[in-house]
């Protein structure tokens, strides 16, 4: 009886440690992360902001753009590969590209009250 109450919890101990690690290292991008988006084709402004990522979720870390609080909502795959989406009052896009180490980039487009826009972003870790 006392064998198998080691053994269990042994086996308790060795999937905690296991549990842990694996979510230590399943997340390689969680982080505070500045990213530049330029414009190039419409009217929309370049800008520069911050968002976090927590688990591989992309969220705001505060912040607005015309007179708006800045939402953001996506995910980052273990692969570096970036799908996010952004909300600043009556202005959305959307994003995508790759994240590597401490940097990434990749191309956007949205919509807001002066039509249409799209370019490319870069991203750095801090």
């Amino acid at each position: 009886m006392t064998g198998n109450r080691i053994c269990a919890v042994a086996l308790t101990a060795a999937s905690a440690i296991g549990c842990s690690t694996a979510s230590a290292m399943a997340e390689p991008f969680d982080g505070n992360w500045t990213i530049y988006a330029q414009t190039t084709r419409g009217h929309c402004e370049s800008l520069q902001f911050g968002l976090g990522i927590s688990g591989g979720r992309i969220y705001a870390t505060g912040g607005g753009y015309g007179g708006y609080q800045a939402r953001f909502g996506g995910h980052v795959a273990r692969s570096g590969s970036v799908q996010v989406n952004a909300v600043a009052g009556p202005r959305t896009a959307h994003g995508t590209g790759r994240l590597a180490g401490y940097q990434g980039s990749g191309t956007w487009a949205g919509r807001g009250p002066s039509g249409t826009c799209s370019g490319v972003w870069s991203a750095s870790r801090f």
